[in-house]
Order: structure tokens, then sequence, then C-alpha cells
């Protein structure tokens, strides 16, 4: 077999039943995952109400997050970085209540010039050199707009937050009409030029759903001061946006959303746990009732 070169894994395959069977990784599936979970770009992220700085080949999770990810316990995802910054592959920095990994020669791993590189060698006429170039041409171009799409992909829930708090009826699906529109249109603004800030533009998106009921005015604005009190204390905060609050009725608070958002949440002890303290400080004492949204599509 020949060794040489490298291939390229997309981080849709992160979402293959390959990479979401359940059960614990090897140290070689964990690397691997490290590798597709890390920025493309530079980004910042949001973590107990402080913004950190992401930049291209790091991840910021918690050590909680990444047992949970790799299915071990913490302890094996300590020493497995241990070993990984030992053999200078990782650098690893603690921050308050979270980690920043920085993968070592990150560029390596994700080189976008060298895709093609061998195939002009291959050719032996001037024709088949045109066609070459011209196939490659059209690949870039492809590479590129994945790459952008991908990229802006991962403010998914930083524009789904615009549009939860703007009060239409099924969020996640504006959301994901919002994406799918820019995307067919390669990221350009109705004059045609580049798109550069997603949120900025998702301010002004009014491709309202009819789908689902809209949450009450006086209800939302008590539902963002308890996503507010969620969001400082938890690096899961976002998964409140996948849930809807419906309506407030005799001490009892009804939420809608798919079954297995709820379950996200009701299972993880110590969210439940913050989720409720947030609860009675915003609402006082109430019950729960769950309402499940088939319409609700991630």
């Amino acid at each position: 077999m020949d060794k040489q070169g490298w291939v390229r894994i997309y981080r849709k395959s992160l979402d293959h039943w390959l990479y979401t069977e359940n059960r614990p990784h090897t140290r070689r599936e964990a690397w691997e995952d490290m590798l597709l979970m890390c920025n493309h770009s530079e980004i910042k992220q949001l973590v107990n109400g402080e913004l950190i700085e992401c930049n291209r080949g790091q991840s910021i999770m918690s050590l909680k997050s990444w047992a949970k990810t790799f299915k071990w316990s913490i302890q094996q995802v300590r020493t497995f970085f241990s070993l990984l910054e030992k053999d200078g592959m990782i650098n690893k920095e603690g921050l308050a209540k979270t980690t920043r990994i920085t993968i070592c020669n990150y560029e390596r791993y994700q080189d976008n010039q060298q895709i093609y590189n061998t195939q002009s060698n291959i050719q032996t006429t001037h024709t088949q050199q045109t066609d070459n170039k011209q196939i490659t041409t059209n690949n870039n171009d492809k590479e590129l707009k994945n790459e952008k799409n991908s990229l802006f992909r991962q403010r998914f829930f930083s524009v789904l937050e615009i549009f939860y708090f703007k009060n239409f009826k099924n969020p996640v699906a504006v959301t994901n009409a919002f994406f799918n529109h820019y995307e067919g249109v390669g990221w350009k603004n109705a004059r045609g030029l580049d798109i550069e800030n997603v949120e900025s533009v998702a301010e002004n998106w009014d491709n309202k759903t009819t789908e689902g009921t809209n949450c009450p005015e006086n209800l939302l604005i008590k539902w963002k001061v308890m996503f507010n009190i969620i969001r400082n204390n938890s690096e899961k905060y976002q998964q409140f946006l996948l849930i809807r609050p419906a309506k407030l009725e005799n001490g009892t608070l009804f939420i809608r959303g798919k079954s297995k958002d709820i379950e996200n949440i009701e299972y993880d002890e110590d969210l439940l746990k913050i989720w409720q303290n947030a609860l009675f400080i915003t609402f006082g004492k109430v019950a729960i009732l769950y309402e499940i949204d088939k319409q609700h599509v991630v």
C-alpha cells in the first residue's frame, strides 16, 4: 500500500452511523474526532458569559464534553491528552470551566493546495492538461463553496438565537430555511456582494414559518431571562434553543420540542440542576409539562 500523501475527511462524516456508534472510541478514533471537531477558521466562542478566541486548528470543550464524545471517563481523557502533548501533537490550555486544545501542525492535515498537484504530471498532451486544469478549477470552486457553507454553518446556533427571540413559530425551521437560501445563492446579498457577517443578515431575514404556534410575548421575555442565567452557568446553554415555551397556566409551564432534545436535557443531571435553579429564579415554583413537537426539525 502506498502510504504517501493524504486523504480528506469531511466534518459531515460525524453524522454518519460509523461515527455515532455508541461504544468507547479507540485512541485512533479519538484523534480523528479531534481533527474533525477543531475549528476550520478563527471564531470567538461564548463560554460562561466570556468571549474566548478559538483559532483555526483549535477547539474549546470541557474535559467532560470530550469524555462524552469519546465514551470515556474524564481520567482517560486526561491521560490521552497528556500522551498527545508529550508526543508534540497538541497543546492543552486550561481555561475557566473548559479547555482549549490546539492541534500542532494543523495545516499538515488540512492543506488545500496539494489536492490536485500530481494530476498535471500524469497528462501527456496539451489537450489533456487543459481538461485537467478545468476539472481542477471546477473542483476547487466546489471545495471553496463547501468550506464556506461549513464555516457559516458553525454559526447555526447564533443565528437560531436571533430567530428564536424574534418569536417565530418554529425558529429551527426558519434557521434551516435561512441557511439553505444563502447556500443556494453562494452567500451573496441582493447586490451580489459576498456576505461576511451571517448574524447581521439574519437580523433582517423575514422568512417566517407557519408551523407551530408563537409563544406569548411576556412568556418569551421571561424565558430569555432564564436562558441568560443558564448561559452564564453552562456551556450547553444552546440546547435550550431547541425547545420552546408554549404557555404558563395554573403553575404549569408547557414546553414543546422534539423528544430527543428534551431527553438530552432531562438525562443530563448537571444541566438539569442548572435549569431547575434558573426556572425557580425566573418563574418561581412551576411544574413542567412537555408537548412533543413532530414538526420540530433540526
